[in-house]
């Protein structure tokens, strides 16, 4: 062993000799030759180290005939050289290597086509991720990124309505991963595709490439939904490009267009829905409208939408549904909007918060829900936020939430309040049968003192 590794430490100074000063290159190329025949694993992994650096197509083509009689050990490694010398002339033996038995060879091989690569790959790069999994398709869809070539996009765009289902949400992928442009046309075709996936990743990929002149399609695409799933992934596509508008009280026009000249239930219920993703203030006066009409759905679909709004404002009118709603179901939707929107940031002194922390618990139907303002109080870092989630310790059904919310709150507190930080953790550890929290709560201590 020792004489192999002084072998082969002097063939890799020869061979940086040879490359390096330019002269006896035939007699380089001949010893890597004869080294990667030999079946010597450790000299041939020393020669494949050197020939990255060995100028000349000539080189390259004389190592891609050797390269499918080496063992796949050996294949993998002068793959990877290969692909890093970047010489065009090598990538006939890579696309054979790709189609090899050996799944080692095949991922080295469709590394290597994202270095050597062009558009005449972009078929075979598709078809390896849309048949394979794990190593071997991330290795396909990272080359089908790389590819580079003036051709590459225009390929991609025009195989996708030649491809099958599976082919065709990997070129739509690829779209997405280039941030092809271009690719937008196509991709609104797609979105009504045959197969579901296809569609789904059309929505996906639109977020990223369609812009707010497409607004008015993607909502277009939304009202002609042919189903639950497609109008979910519509909906956060239009909401994602809608926030491409710079104004923010801009971001909803195209939807609220539309929404004053829909007529059809669906179809309302959709526009309604997405305005909460979208979050612009022009359309909270239609949300709040749209609680006072007689149809139930429109009613739903405008307390789901504002039970999503990224700002607090809707508070008081998801606490009337709350309170006062003869349909058991907008009452619970309201109540879990109201206790999310209790959670974000806002000017809102600490004390109002907790009465109205109090008011949701006291609307609460059940346990569930019960827990769910528990879970909600948890973050309010406050003394009052304390006392309310200390009141539950006791109660069976609630007690584990309970503690949970004393423990985050007393960690949120322990700077300005630590004597009651440090009461409550103990009284947790000593009482709590959750061996996790425990730890938690010891942990809290520890950093404390």
């Amino acid at each position: 062993m020792k004489i192999k590794r002084t072998i082969c430490g002097a063939l890799a100074l020869v061979l940086l000799c040879f490359c390096g000063l330019g002269r006896a290159q035939d007699d380089a190329v001949k010893m890597v030759l004869d080294i990667l025949k030999s079946g010597d694993q450790d000299m041939q992994a020393v020669a494949i180290s050197m020939v990255k650096d060995m100028p000349g197509a000539e080189v390259t083509k004389a190592l891609a005939v050797e390269l499918p009689k080496l063992s796949p050990t050996s294949q993998v490694q002068l793959l990877s050289a290969l692909g890093d010398r970047g010489d065009a002339a090598a990538r006939p033996a890579v696309v054979t290597a790709a189609k090899s038995q050996d799944q080692s060879v095949r991922i080295a091989a469709l590394r290597a086509l994202g270095q050597l690569g062009d558009d005449t790959n972009v078929v075979l790069l598709a078809q390896a991720a849309a048949g394979a999994r794990g190593a071997e398709q991330k290795a396909a869809r990272d080359s089908l990124c790389r590819l580079r070539g003036p051709k590459v996009d225009q390929v991609i765009l025009d195989e996708i309505p030649k491809a099958e289902a599976a082919v065709k949400v990997e070129l739509i992928s690829g779209v997405g991963q280039r941030n092809i442009s271009t690719g937008v046309a196509p991709l609104l075709k797609t979105a009504k595709d045959a197969d579901r996936k296809v569609r789904t990743e059309s929505f996906r990929v639109l977020k990223v490439v369609a812009g707010p002149e497409h607004l008015p399609t993607l909502v277009k695409l939304l009202i002609e939904a042919r189903s639950s799933s497609d109008r979910s992934e519509c909906q956060k596509t239009v909401a994602a490009v809608a926030h491409k508008i710079e104004d923010k009280n801009n971001q909803a026009h195209a939807v609220l267009a539309a929404l004053a000249a829909a007529k059809q239930i669906q179809s309302r219920c959709s526009l309604l829905e997405v305005l909460g993703k979208i979050g612009d203030n022009k359309a909270l006066p239609v949300l709040i409208a749209a609680l006072e009409e007689t149809d139930a759905e429109i009613q739903t679909a405008a307390i789901r939408s504002l039970a999503e709004w990224p700002t607090p404002e809707p508070l008081g009118d998801l606490l009337k549904v709350a309170g006062s709603s003869q349909n058991k179901l907008h009452r619970v939707l309201a109540l879990r909007g109201f206790v999310r929107l209790l959670a974000l940031e806002s000017k809102r002194p600490a004390e109002k918060t907790i009465e109205m922390y109090k008011k949701a618990m006291s609307l609460a139907p059940d346990a569930g829900e019960k827990r769910r303002v528990l879970s909600g109080l948890a973050g309010a870092k406050s003394p009052g936020a304390l006392e309310m989630a200390k009141a539950y310790l006791q109660d069976q059904t609630l007690s584990g939430e309970a503690e949970f919310a004393a423990v985050k709150i007393a960690e949120g507190i322990q700077v300005d309040f630590p004597d009651l930080a440090k009461d409550t953790l103990n009284k947790i550890i000593q009482q709590t049968k959750n061996d996790t929290l425990r730890d938690q709560a010891q942990e809290v201590l520890d950093k404390m003192e």
